[in-house]
C-alpha cells in the first residue's frame, strides 16, 4: 500500500534522471477509481503526464522516474485536475469532510491509501483516525519507513472508498454511487450528516436526492438547518419537498422563513397543497392549529368495521396510524376508534362499536399548555381538532406534542 502524504513532495526525474519538479497531486479517474495522472510542479510552472507514462514510483528512494516516452504536458495554473471526470487528491480528499456512509457521519481525511495492480495505482481507503494525522505531519521529515513503524502502534482508521460520500465543492454534486447509498440511510442518520455539514454541502446532499427522500431527512434535522435549506435552494425543489412532508411540519419550516421566500415557496406549490399551508400559517405555533395536521385518515359514521379496516390496507402510510378518527358525513366529529378496537369488533358491526369511551377534543385556538394538558391527562396518542362547530379540521400526534416540546427546551 502507499500513501498519498509519501507521494506528495517527491522527487520527478526524467528516464535520464534528470530532474523535472516534484508531484504535486494525483489525479483519479472517477469511474475506476485509480490515477489517471500524476500532477507536478517544475521551475516553469505545474504540469501533468498520463500515468502509464510513469515508470516507478518509490517512496523509499523519494523519487518517481518517468518512462522514456514521456512527454508532460503543461497545465493551466487554476486547474491541477486535467478534465471533469477526474478527481484531485490532495486538492479535493485530502484534508475534506466526507461522508461516511458506513459509519453514518462526517469524518475528515487525513490520508489517502492507495494500492499499486497491475501496472495501476487505485484507490482503496481514505485514513481518518490519529494514524493518519500522524503521518501527514512526519511526511518529508523522516523516512517513509520509520513513519510506518511510528505509526503502527497507533488507531488505525480507514474507510474503504466504496463507503465515502465525497461532495465536490466546484460543482456541487455527489457521486452517483454515494447518492444510492444515502438513500438507503435511515432519515435520522441522514439528517446527522446533513447538520453536520456546510451549508454549500448541505445544499448538494438535499439536491442529490429524491423528493420523498429529501422530505424525510429534512424533517428530522433541526428548525434552524431546516429554514437555512429551504431558504437557500431552488424555490421548485423547495417546493416539491415540503408538499411531500406531513402539512403542519411543512407550515413550521415556512414560519420559520422571510414572508417573501414564504411566499415564493407557496406560489410554486400545487393549489391544494399551498391552500392547506396558508391555513395552518394562520395559527400560532403555540396554539393546536399550529400543532396539527390537515392530512389524516377518518372513517365515516355509516361504515362497518370491516370497512373501515379495508379502506386501512389500502392506505400508503410510512408511519403508524394508532387511531382512527370518526366523523358524520357532514365532517362533525364522533369520536376515535384505535386500531385494537377495530380488530376486535367483528367486521359487521359499525364502526362506531370500537370507538373510545371518552374523545376528548380541542378547537383550533386551544394553546399548546391546553393541548399537552389533554395528553398527559387521557394518555393519548392522538388529539382530534375541530372548529367551532364540532367539525374535525385536524389531528395532532403525540410525536407533533414531543417535536414542540423538544423545541422549546
Amino acid at each position: 500500500m502507499i500513501h498519498l502524504s509519501e507521494v506528495l513532495g517527491l522527487a520527478v526525474l526524467s528516464a535520464a534522471r534528470a530532474p523535472l519538479g516534484r508531484v504535486e497531486d494525483l489525479a483519479v479517474d472517477s469511474s475506476s477509481g485509480c490515477v489517471a495522472r500524476l500532477v507536478a510542479r517544475g521551475p516553469a510552472g505545474p504540469w501533468w503526464v498520463p500515468w502509464s507514462q510513469v515508470q516507478a514510483l518509490s517512496p523509499e528512494k523519494r523519487k518517481v522516474v518517468l518512462a522514456g516516452d514521456a512527454a508532460p504536458a503543461e497545465l493551466p495554473a487554476d486547474s491541477l485536475a486535467g478534465e471533469s471526470e477526474t478527481l484531485s487528491l490532495r486538492r479535493e480528499v485530502l484534508d475534506r469532510q466526507i461522508i461516511d456512509i458506513h459509519g453514518r457521519k462526517v469524518v475528515r481525511v487525513n490520508d489517502v491509501v492507495l494500492e499499486p495492480a497491475d501496472g495501476r495505482l487505485c484507490l482503496r481507503l481514505v485514513e481518518v483516525g490519529l494514524a493518519g494525522a500522524v503521518r501527514r505531519l512526519l511526511a518529508g521529515l523522516v523516512a517513509p519507513r520509520l513513519v510506518r513503524r511510528l505509526t503502527a502502534g497507533l488507531a488505525q482508521r480507514g474507510i474503504p472508498w466504496d463507503y465515502v460520500g465525497l461532495v465536490d465543492p466546484r460543482s456541487a454534486t455527489i457521486r452517483l454511487k454515494v447518492h444510492q447509498n444515502l438513500a438507503r440511510l435511515h432519515p435520522a442518520d441522514l439528517a446527522d450528516i446533513i447538520e453536520d455539514l456546510g451549508r454549500v454541502e448541505r445544499q448538494a446532499i438535499v439536491r442529490s436526492l429524491d423528493t420523498e427522500t429529501a422530505a424525510q431527512a429534512l424533517a428530522e434535522t433541526t428548525p434552524s438547518v431546516q429554514a437555512a435549506l429551504v431558504e437557500a435552494i431552488q424555490v421548485e425543489t423547495a417546493a416539491d419537498i415540503l408538499e411531500e412532508m406531513p402539512p403542519d411540519e411543512a407550515a413550521d419550516i415556512l414560519g420559520d422563513l422571510p414572508a417573501e421566500r414564504s411566499e415564493a415557496v407557496l406560489g410554486a406549490m400545487q393549489q391544494e397543497d399551498a391552500r392547506d399551508l396558508r391555513e395552518l400559517l394562520n395559527f400560532s405555533e403555540d396554539s393546536a392549529g399550529g400543532l396539527m395536521t390537515t392530512e389524516y385518515f377518518h372513517a365515516t359514521a355509516g361504515w362497518s368495521v370491516g370497512e373501515t379496516l379495508e379502506a386501512l390496507r389500502r392506505l400508503d402510510l410510512d408511519d403508524g396510524l394508532d387511531e382512527v378518527p370518526v366523523t358524520t358525513p357532514e365532517g362533525q366529529l364522533v369520536g376515535l376508534a384505535t386500531l385494537i378496537n377495530l380488530l376486535r369488533t367483528p367486521p359487521d358491526q359499525p364502526v362506531t362499536a370500537a370507538l373510545r369511551r371518552e374523545t376528548p377534543a380541542v378547537e383550533a385556538t386551544a394553546s399548546f399548555k391546553e393541548v399537552l394538558g389533554w395528553f398527559e391527562k387521557y394518555h393519548r396518542r392522538v388529539l382530534a381538532v375541530t372548529d367551532e362547530y364540532g367539525r374535525l379540521v385536524g389531528v395532532i400526534d403525540a410525536e407533533d406534542v414531543m417535536r414542540r416540546l423538544v423545541a422549546k427546551a
